[in-house]
């Protein structure tokens, strides 16, 4: 019986499920693994694990695991992405030309150039119909425009925090959890706008790390 991995293909994205035929069982948790699409798209992933198939949750499957990723691949992820900057310099001229009102943040290759994927913020809805058909003939694949907030783009981007180390969301969070000013409070955190927002400018995502262990101990002290 074949197996089911969930796989995350784009950082600023939702993890996807996979089958993994019973020819690829020396695939584990944590590799890089090709991937293909249901639509035929071949792109690349990291497992993050293994969906049991005799549970009540039906994933709904998005392609299949084809191999793991080989040196080959990896030669032509790091050709794609410098084709990928030379593209989002492209876009950004035409997303000036037709005044947009978006920020481009980054764009990324499938692994087998057939989309390109360009990510962007914006505080309204944005009509990209033109540039999606000028930027498709430009480049001959199909583009995708997918929408990203704040905190996905620094998930993207990476960088370091006030802590020195690397970003928490470009590094391990999976998901962004709800931060609140109570949490700020509750850890008796001084209110200086700059030692608790990250490089997204919103509220530091460790702080729900120990808010549980706050609340507990506001709790024994009353």
């Amino acid at each position: 019986m074949d197996r089911i991995a969930e796989i995350e293909t784009r950082k600023g994205e939702k993890a996807q499920f996979f089958r993994v035929g019973q020819e690829l069982m020396d695939i584990q948790k944590g590799d890089l693994s090709v991937v293909e699409f249901t639509q035929g798209t071949v792109d690349y992933g990291k497992v993050y694990r293994f969906i049991e198939t005799k549970t009540l949750f039906k994933p709904t499957i998005s392609g299949k695991v084809l191999r793991k990723l080989t040196e080959k691949d990896i030669e032509t992820i790091k050709e794609n992405r410098n084709r990928a900057q030379e593209c989002i310099g492209i876009c950004k001229e035409k997303i000036m030309a037709y005044h947009l009102q978006m920020k481009l943040v980054d764009a990324e290759y499938s692994l087998d150039r057939t989309k390109i994927t360009f990510y962007y913020w914006s505080e309204n809805r944005i009509d990209f119909r033109n540039l999606v058909r000028e930027l498709a003939k430009i480049f001959n694949c199909r583009i995708e425009m997918r929408q990203i907030g704040l905190r996905d783009e620094a998930k993207i981007k990476g960088g370091y925090g006030i802590c020195g180390c690397p970003l928490c969301c470009s590094q391990f969070l999976r998901k962004f959890d709800s931060i609140t000013m109570r949490m700020v409070k509750n850890q008796k955190l001084p209110l200086d706008i700059n030692k608790i927002t990250g490089q997204c400018g919103r509220l530091l995502c460790c702080l729900s790390y120990e808010d549980e262990l706050y609340k507990r101990d506001m709790v024994k002290k009353q």
